[in-house]
């Protein structure tokens, strides 16, 4: 498959100020399995001060008795309607083809996307879109069971390498815990408050063999769901990144957009600051790697803000 470049136990999410995280090694033991089953010998480890989860792939001879080539983690009833769009951060030795399989309650669906990892032995955020693409309709507020994810697909040839996963999110605007995607169009009046993570960008996903650009917007997301006469949106506690907020005051013109609180960007940079070593790498607030020099607004290096 051709590539174009561009860019065990029920496990419970929880929802905090930045997205519905499925899994933070942060709150788990090291050398436990981390809530993952038992598939690629999954070992929680300490990796420079951030605690992640390691695998050591095996072979995949098939059978659900056997060990398998990826790593399967319980969602419990986390919700995937809701923002649909799923990040995860790896490090593995080689750039590769990365799997994620959806899979439903009873065996009801088993949604695969495919994106690609391309920095070798360095933390890559993978981005999976699930508000498009096949069996999307299929994917219902509560009924995930699991979400398993294959570094080398299908296949066996990443059988004895060792592989790092952190940071496992369902992430997106959010309103009241909410998330934004499930409200009605011009349903938010008034004060709203908007939580969870906000950004729009561009990135390539496959499902059957061809190599499809996406683009997520969640900007235009919220202003389908905000109602004209709306008056504050506060997303000062928000992970915010490649901010367009044009298309909001086209739609509202008298309303005030609360974004300065240093609280919020303080939160951000103490995570942040556990995620990353020093390592000289730029990221933006939501803790992705820029792939080129930024232009201009707020970015993290060595652990530090930085405003370009």
């Amino acid at each position: 498959m051709k590539k174009t470049l561009l860019l065990a136990t029920m496990f419970v999410a929880t929802v905090c100020n930045a997205q519905v995280i499925l899994w933070d090694g942060e709150d788990k033991e090291v050398g436990t399995d981390g809530g993952f089953w038992n598939r690629a010998d999954p070992t929680v480890v300490d990796d420079n001060g951030n605690k992640c989860l390691k695998l050591t792939l095996k072979a995949n001879p098939g059978g659900w008795d056997q060990e398998h080539h990826n790593a399967a983690l319980p969602v419990g009833d986390a919700n995937f309607k809701g923002l649909r769009r799923v990040t995860f951060r790896m490090k593995m030795a080689e750039k590769h083809n990365v799997m994620v399989q959806l899979e439903g309650k009873d065996g009801a669906y088993n949604a695969k996307r495919i994106c690609w990892y391309d920095t070798p032995n360095e933390w890559q955020v993978m981005v999976y879109e699930y508000a498009v693409g096949p069996e999307n309709e299929k994917i219902t507020d509560t009924g995930s069971n699991v979400l398993a994810i294959w570094p080398f697909e299908e296949t066996n040839q990443g059988e004895g390498q060792t592989i790092y996963i952190d940071d496992i999110k369902v992430e997106g605007p959010m309103v009241n815990d909410m998330g934004v995607r499930t409200l009605a169009d011009n349903s938010l009046t008034g004060d709203v408050v908007v939580t969870g993570t906000i950004g729009k960008g561009t990135y390539q996903n496959t499902w059957d063999g061809d190599w499809h650009p996406e683009t997520y917007d969640d900007f235009a997301l919220l202003a389908a769901k905000l109602a004209a006469d709306a008056k504050t949106l506060d997303v000062s506690n928000a992970a915010v990144w490649e901010a367009d907020w044009d298309v909001i005051k086209a739609k509202c013109p008298n309303i005030e957009i609360r974004t300065s609180t240093e609280s919020g960007i303080s939160t951000l940079l103490k995570d942040l600051q556990k995620k990353q070593t020093a390592d000289g790498q730029i990221y933006n607030l939501a803790g992705q790697r820029m792939g080129s020099q930024p232009v201009k607004g707020i970015y993290i290096q060595n652990g530090k803000k930085v405003l370009r």
